[in-house]
């Protein structure tokens, strides 16, 4: 049987600090080169992108979009100018490994009834643990007992992730420092390692939240060996610096970021190799709870390999939805027509979490929430659409009533629940505008589908 031709597809906005990894690893890959082809379509970049692929990477195909299609329309404008047997989609912000493309396509030939097939994402930095020690004492009215505040953690990485894993309470407002957390007695913190075989430092703000005078003691370990032993003082914000040897490297671990995503009743997706605790999110340590290849609900655009038959009988992402949940939307739509979404273990790509757009953002939150609720119209039962439509109208109902409560009580937060509220409220405006073309959508959907939509509710997860 011959190799499948590939295409893999690189939408591209101002991302020329991160192509230079992701096309280099491409080069790399393990696949028959002259049966896969790299396509870099982009989105209108100002910056030096057009100019660094010209140069660099001839070999790479361009489609100038001219301008923000965003990710679902710049990414179908390539998708429909190729003629592949495989369309794989890849973020400009990875670096896959040399057998990544081989161990994709591997997973969709020996399962044809495979329409979707998503990669191995892995955080791209490594991450080590610190144990921390500090004394405490507990406020008047506040039985939490407290120890040191941090009001930032500096890796040296712009995109590095801290965790605050144990031991630490909820982020607070300073009333002229900003965000900032307590540390309990005991804590653990997560660390991404920068590349590299050398030592490198890290920048703690720390402050001890007490009187002018006050003398605070924490000690830092790695692995049970102490290597940070400070008097943090008083009131004020200092900056620490911690050295990490070398040699730390050897207690890194690799950290998940997705493993299929996870689809709740509500609507909302998550990664699988995340979880939450106490309101925030967390990535899992990779210890090959992933290992194997298998059927999920939904597959993420970041690493994502469409088969052609899927796309000509599916359709491709909904051009309407701009970026967020138009992986899941299509994954949804896929099951309705019949098709399996796999995730393919072997198949590892290294991953900047959020490097080209920011979360919870007022536009993250307004596409999410009106992506989510888009979807769930389209895609699932009338009595699904209906609980997750009015649960959100009922939320968007409740914020406007805290609103106007502070406002009467002159509470100075009611600008921020304000603007939160102006979030949703653009939401439900759009979405109300926008229906007509969702009744088509869903129409055309009911009508080709091959599976029943309640066949699909055992796969949403609760909660969320």
């Amino acid at each position: 049987m011959e190799t499948p031709l590939v295409s893999v597809i690189i939408l591209n906005y101002n991302g020329a600090k991160y192509l230079p990894v992701c096309l280099d690893a491409l080069h790399h890959q393990t696949y028959a080169q002259d049966r896969f082809e790299v396509i870099v379509a982009d989105n209108g970049s100002s910056d030096d992108s057009l100019s660094l692929l010209k140069e660099k990477y001839p070999w790479v195909k361009i489609i100038e979009n001219g301008r923000n299609l965003g990710f679902s329309r710049g990414n179908n404008a390539a998708i429909w100018a190729t003629n592949s047997d495989f369309v794989v989609l890849l973020n400009n912000d990875t670096a896959p490994s040399d057998d990544w493309l081989i161990n994709l396509v591997q997973t969709a030939l020996d399962h044809p009834e495979a329409g979707m097939v998503t990669s191995h994402l892995q955080m791209f930095y490594d991450e080590i643990e610190l144990e921390l020690t500090t004394e405490t004492f507990t406020p008047q009215n506040d039985p939490r007992q407290l120890g040191v505040q941090f009001f930032d953690v500096n890796s040296g990485l712009p995109h590095g992730v801290i965790q605050y894993l144990d031991g630490f309470y909820g982020w607070e407002t300073h009333p002229a420092c900003g965000r900032f957390r307590w540390m309990g007695k005991q804590a653990r913190l997560g660390l991404s390692v920068p590349p590299g075989n050398e030592a490198w430092e890290v920048q703690l703000d720390l402050s001890a939240g007490r009187d002018t005078g006050s003398s605070i003691h924490i000690e830092i370990r790695l692995q049970g060996n102490l290597i940070a032993d400070w008097q943090v003082q008083g009131k004020n914000i200092e900056t620490y610096h911690l050295t990490l040897p070398a040699t730390a490297r050897q207690y890194a671990h690799v950290l998940e970021q997705n493993a299929g995503s996870i689809v709740f009743r509500s609507g909302a997706g998550r990664d699988r190799g995340t979880y939450v605790k106490n309101n925030e999110l967390f990535f899992e340590v990779d210890s090959g709870q992933y290992g194997a290849v298998e059927e999920v609900f939904a597959g993420c655009g970041a690493a994502l390999l469409l088969r052609r038959a899927m796309l000509a009988e599916v359709g491709s992402l909904d051009d309407d939805f701009f970026m967020y949940y138009e992986d899941t939307d299509l994954s949804w739509r896929a099951r309705l027509y019949g098709w399996k979404v796999l995730y393919a273990s072997p198949a590892k790509v290294r991953h900047i979490h959020c490097g080209t757009t920011k979360e919870w953002s007022p536009n993250f939150i307004y596409l999410t929430e009106r992506n989510r609720l888009a979807m769930v119209f389209k895609n699932g039962t009338i009595v699904h659409a209906a609980r997750v439509w009015g649960g959100y109208g009922l939320k968007v109902a409740c914020e406007g009533f805290q609103v106007l409560k502070k406002l009467l009580t002159f509470q100075p937060s009611w600008r921020a629940y304000a603007r939160q509220l102006c979030t949703h409220l653009r939401v439900i405006l759009s979405l109300l505008c926008w229906l007509p073309s969702l009744l088509k959508k869903r129409h055309k959907i009911m009508r080709c589908k091959r599976i029943s939509p309640n066949q699909l509710q055992t796969w949403f997860a609760e909660g969320d």
